[in-house]
C-alpha cells in the first residue's frame, strides 16, 4: 500500500512464491480483512523494519502468528505491549503431523500404499465431519491398530480443547492432555512438549483473544499477486 495504516489485531505469516524456499512475510488487518503490507524476507529484522514504520503503533493490541521465533522477537521488540497469539491452526498442524508420524511408523512396508496410507486424510479429518461410511472405516482401522487409536484420540482431544470456555479451563484441560501424553502417548506426541512449553503463553492467549490467521491463510494467492 502507498500509505501504511495500523490495526488493533495484526496477523503475520510467511509465504513463498519463489523457488528455493525463499520466504516473504504478509501482514494483515484481521478485523478489517485487508492486507497491510508484504515484506521481502521473513527474518526478525525484516519484520521489525515494517513494524517500526507503522503510524500510531500503540493501536496494536494483538498479533497472531505461527510459532516462528523471529516473528515473536520482532513483535516483542517493536510492540512490547501487544499480546502474541499462536495461531490455532498452526498448533493443530503440529498435532496432525505427530499423528501422521505414528501412522507412517506402523506401515508394514514403507512406501507401499496400503490401508494405512490410504487412510491418512481420514485420520486427520475432524470426527464430527465424518460420514457414517467414513466412521465405520475409521473404527475398523483404529481397532486394528491400538497405538494409532491412542494417537487419534489425543488429536481429537486437543481439537476439542480449543472449545474451552475460558483461559482457566484451557490451562487445566491442557495439563490433563499433557499427562495423558506422558502416561500413554506415542513418542511423536511427547516430542511436542518443547513447543508447548516455549509457546505456552501465546497458545493460551487464544482464549483471551480468539483470533486466527484463517483469513490470511485463505488469501495466499491474492498476496502473491500483490507481491508481483
Amino acid at each position: 500500500p502507498s500509505k501504511l495504516v495500523t490495526a488493533p489485531v495484526l496477523g503475520l505469516d510467511e509465504f513463498s512464491i519463489r523457488k528455493g524456499r525463499v520466504y516473504d512475510t504478509a501482514i494483515v488487518d484481521i478485523l478489517g480483512k485487508r492486507v497491510l503490507g508484504v515484506v521481502s524476507g521473513h527474518k526478525q529484522e525484516d519484520v521489525q523494519k515494517f513494524l517500526s514504520s507503522l503510524p500510531d503503533p500503540e493501536v496494536v493490541r494483538v498479533v497472531v502468528m505461527d510459532m516462528y521465533q523471529p516473528f515473536r522477537q520482532a513483535v516483542e521488540m517493536c510492540l512490547p505491549w501487544a499480546k502474541v497469539v499462536a495461531d490455532k491452526f498452526h498448533v493443530l498442524m503440529h498435532v496432525h503431523r505427530a499423528l501422521d508420524q505414528v501412522r507412517t511408523g506402523l506401515e508394514p512396508q514403507p512406501g507401499r500404499r496400503g490401508e494405512l496410507f490410504r487412510s491418512r486424510y481420514l485420520l486427520l479429518k475432524g470426527a464430527e465431519r465424518l460420514t457414517p461410511k467414513q466412521q465405520a472405516r475409521l473404527t475398523k482401522l483404529l481397532l486394528a491398530y491400538p497405538r494409532l487409536q491412542r494417537a487419534w484420540a489425543l488429536k481429537e482431544a486437543l481439537r476439542l480443547w480449543y472449545r474451552s470456555s475460558s483461559r482457566a479451563e484451557a490451562e487445566a484441560r491442557l495439563a490433563i492432555w499433557e499427562n495423558s501424553v506422558k502416561d500413554h502417548g506415542p513418542e511423536p506426541f511427547r516430542a511436542l512438549f518443547p513447543m508447548l512449553q516455549a509457546w505456552r503463553q501465546p497458545i493460551l492467549n487464544y482464549f483471551d483473544y480468539r483470533f486466527t490467521n484463517g483469513f490470511l491463510e485463505g488469501k495466499n494467492n491474492r498476496i502473491k499477486v500483490i507481491k508481483r
